[in-house]
């Protein structure tokens, strides 16, 4: 295990770090793999403050992190954090590998109208039963590819995470709150990897205008939605792998 770069995953929201699971066997032969636990997801149960920002968030994961250096990839949400955790310690990593994560906003206008929108979901999910937020949450648009069984599968194994800390977190990393990172992605001096599903038009856009730009060292697709390692799970881990190891 010294001799292996230890990679460490974090999952989306709602998620947990037994998302994962489809990609460690493979991961694990070149890989310490460290999968962590959001603050109110799977096992941890962190209390947030109702404060917006990242800081405490990434505060609480610095924590969790190995004194050596890491490569870092995050899903969704978990992308987005760990595109903050590589502005406060970007000396920390080897690599910065992004899966279906938004790099920011660019106007504070778009940012205020985001705000609003995220303030509605986490009305649900405060004035509703969890199982409610979840059936309206996994009928957005960008889980439009999911079946009924899928879904389904979806929403029953999310309904063991504590609603209240869900809504914390939610509240405090919403896009709306997350500033454009493009600047930092221009100064990391790391590779910085983009993985997408060609189902998820938004999200390839937004691949596809990061490696425009010269943000990106390597730009993937595969034949899936959003959750790329869910539903490609062996593309997923040998692009990963080719990518990362020398």
């Amino acid at each position: 295990m010294a001799d292996r770069p230890t990679l460490v995953l974090l999952h989306g929201f709602l998620g947990s770090a037994a998302d994962w699971q489809p990609v460690l066997s493979a991961l694990e032969s070149h890989f310490h793999c460290l999968a962590l636990d959001l603050p109110g997801h799977g096992d941890n149960r962190f209390p947030l403050s109702q404060g917006p920002g990242f800081d405490e968030v990434c505060l609480h994961l610095e924590s969790q992190l190995p004194p050596q250096p890491f490569h870092l990839l995050g899903y969704s949400l978990g992308g987005r954090i760990a595109l903050h955790l590589a502005q406060r310690r970007p000396e920390r990593l080897l690599s910065l590998t992004l899966e279906s994560a938004h790099p920011g906003l660019k106007l504070e206008s778009e940012r205020a109208l985001r705000r609003q929108a995220d303030g509605q979901w986490q009305q649900v999910l405060q004035q509703h039963s969890l199982s409610e937020f979840l059936e309206r949450w996994y009928r957005q648009p960008v889980f439009a590819n999911l079946s009924e069984q899928a879904r389904e599968k979806m929403i029953e194994a999310r309904l063991g995470n504590d609603a209240n800390a869900l809504a914390a977190l939610y509240h405090n990393t919403g896009l709306g709150w997350q500033q454009d990172m493009s600047q930092l992605l221009a100064k990391l001096t790391v590779p910085v990897h983009y993985l997408c599903g060609r189902e998820d038009s938004k999200f390839v856009a937004l691949g596809m205008e990061m490696d425009s730009l010269g943000l990106l060292t390597s730009l993937h697709s595969f034949p899936c939605g959003h959750n790329v390692h869910r539903a490609c799970p062996a593309p997923f881990a040998d692009t990963l792998i080719q990518t990362l190891i020398p």
